[in-house]
């Protein structure tokens, strides 16, 4: 079943999203959402396009999404706060696309629109939906390129309805409510926002970046908000600065990083009746690849907290470097096999048949990058990454990414982007070290200047570090080891 299918299901009186004063019922949101497939349609939009929006988070923006799915296309979200430079480079990946965005905002809009209630929008109902099936594209999640350049997470409706449902994740459903607070560009924005409207629970679409101790209490107290998903440092700060603010949560899911087993532990021994979820998984398989509910015993474990099991509509195998199944207990890749592994890269098919070979019984997978083992009891064990992809603040980075961005900022010579763990060995900052051009001066305030216009806020390193010469192995190479223990 498509998403905009599963979620017209649900197309009665009760409310599908609060955002601020407005209260937006099921019924409307549909008919919203009809209304502007119908407008996206007189302007151009056809079966199997991909629309940017270039919108703020709202209750419209999730009516339009659903009007782009009911035109049979699928969306990608482009944060408004982004630099210019990287919302073109995004553009300039697709077909000449109707972008919509808000009037006189320029960053290439056709398709201008005033933010007006959905009731006003919804008056305009036309046309019955186009039919999308479970292999159509439903989004686009643009994560952080190696060269530079961002790649195009290609996600069918499969892979997003597959975890909801009847035997879906818990805390999904009737009477269920989930605060929207990842980042619209993000894949945990598709699990907090279809996971409910999908399955007739409710969302509240919260205007902050990131949700505080204070906010949360709010929305359990004023908007019965029951389940909850956190990255893993926020998860930490609220245990560290307020673990009261969880009382009313009914299931916490908690990922994006390695987990923290002292603040698991702190968690659990105030609140041992609150289903406590690790979540493990990359946007190539649809949000979520395995879940562990959390144990007191699990802050012991060698190596860390498991990952767990798949998800509904996945299995996960794990691969030697020469591509055979490794034992039980053994390390290699990580392989998603299922339902949630997404289409591709848009544009970029030498890459996709690199991650997404087809292996087996002429079967689609994606080739994660992670390095992980399963245990006799089939569980999931994370033990790093393979590449030089990390993730910070739940947010997966290619310092790759960073490096390439340097090539703009002519005072740079050589540089090298490192992360740096804490003492729970999780990934705290990224660290950009670098040398200067014969007779340049740029200073660490200078420089992440420099980088804020050219990277999403999320990417810019924490630390700007001049040195005279960057450290080198015998081979040659640049020492990243001495840079990430500096």
């Amino acid at each position: 079943m498509s998403v905009h299918a599963a979620v017209a299901r649900h197309s009665g009186d009760e409310t599908a999203l609060v955002h601020g004063g407005e209260r937006v019922s099921y019924r409307t949101l549909v008919a919203a959402g009809k209304a502007l497939a119908h407008r996206l349609s007189a302007e151009g939009v056809r079966p199997g396009d991909i629309v940017p929006l270039v919108l703020p988070r709202s209750a419209q923006l999730i009516a339009v999404q659903l009007g782009v799915l009911m035109a049979g296309a699928a969306y990608a979200v482009l944060d408004p706060r982004w630099p210019e430079s990287r919302i073109a480079s995004i553009l300039s990946q697709l077909d000449d696309p109707v972008v919509v965005g808000r009037p006189g905002a320029g960053l290439g809009v056709t398709c201008p629109l005033d933010p007006v209630p959905l009731a006003e929008i919804a008056s305009g109902a036309q046309a019955a939906p186009v039919l999308s099936g479970p292999e159509d594209i439903a989004m686009v999640f643009f994560t952080s390129g190696s060269t530079g350049v961002p790649k195009g997470v290609l996600v069918p409706h499969r892979a997003v309805t597959r975890m909801f449902g009847l035997d879906g994740l818990p805390g999904f459903g009737p009477g269920h409510v989930t605060p929207q607070v990842a980042p619209g560009s993000w894949d945990m924005y598709a699990f907090e926002l279809w996971g409910q409207l999908t399955t007739g629970g409710r969302c509240v679409v919260v205007e902050e970046s990131h949700l505080m101790p204070s906010r949360l209490r709010e929305l359990v107290a004023e908007e019965g908000v029951d389940t909850v998903w956190l990255t893993t440092s926020l998860f930490n700060l609220i245990v560290d600065e307020d673990l009261d603010a969880f009382k009313g949560v009914q299931t916490l899911y908690v990922g994006g990083e390695k987990q923290s087993p002292r603040h698991v532990g702190i968690f659990l021994g105030r609140f041992p009746e609150i289903p406590l979820w690790n979540g493990f998984g990359p946007a190539e398989n649809g949000m979520l690849t395995t879940v562990h509910r959390m144990t007191p015993s699990d802050v012991e474990v060698p190596g860390g907290i498991p990952a767990g099991v798949p998800v509904p509509g996945t299995e996960v195998v794990i691969l030697r470097e020469d591509g055979s199944p490794a034992s039980t207990g053994e390390t290699g890749e990580i392989v998603a096999l299922g339902s949630g592994v997404a289409l591709g890269y848009l544009g970029d098919e030498r890459l996709s048949r690199e991650r997404f070979p087809t292996l087996g019984e002429h079967r689609q997978v994606y080739r994660t990058g992670d390095v992980g083992l399963l245990d006799a009891e089939g569980i999931l064990h994370y033990r790093g990454r393979r590449d030089r992809q990390i993730k910070l603040n739940g947010n997966r980075i290619e310092l790759g990414d960073i490096e390439a961005a340097a090539a703009a900022v002519p005072q740079i010579r050589t540089c090298a982007a490192v992360g740096r763990t804490d003492a729970d060995g999780r990934v705290a900052q990224i660290a950009l070290v670098y040398t200067l051009a014969d007779g340049a001066q740029l200073s660490p305030q200078e420089a992440r200047k420099e980088f804020a216009a050219l990277l999403p806020a999320y990417a810019v390193p924490t630390r700007f570090e001049l040195v005279e010469e960057l450290p080198r192995r015998e081979n040659g190479k640049v020492d990243l080891s001495a840079l990430e223990n500096r």
